[in-house]
């Protein structure tokens, strides 16, 4: 059953990652982004957490896979961190 979602999970990071070239190749379209983040999303729930198996290759996969996701997650983050300390000085003097 793991191998079956990693299959599936991969399929649909191929698919997203089409969509990503498409997005940059031909306009900027927010149903396509939108589409785009939630099959990222959509990978990090599918791949298998618990694999069994020796293969360096399989967790090599995994933090390929999970890559696109991560950024994503860590720049919205990052931007919620900003808009909540948004009343704060930097506090850089010249």
């Amino acid at each position: 059953m793991d191998d079956l979602r990693a299959v599936i999970a991969l399929l649909v990071f191929s698919v997203s990652g089409y969509l990503t070239y498409d997005l940059l190749a031909n306009g900027f379209d927010w149903f396509v982004c939108s589409v785009i983040i939630a099959g990222f999303w959509l990978v990090h729930l599918l791949w298998p957490r618990k694999i069994d198996s020796d293969s360096a290759w399989y967790d090599w996969l995994e933090v390929v896979v999970d890559l696109p996701y991560r950024s994503i997650a860590l720049l919205v983050r990052t931007v919620g961190r900003g808009i909540k300390r948004g009343g704060e000085d930097i506090g850089i003097d010249l």
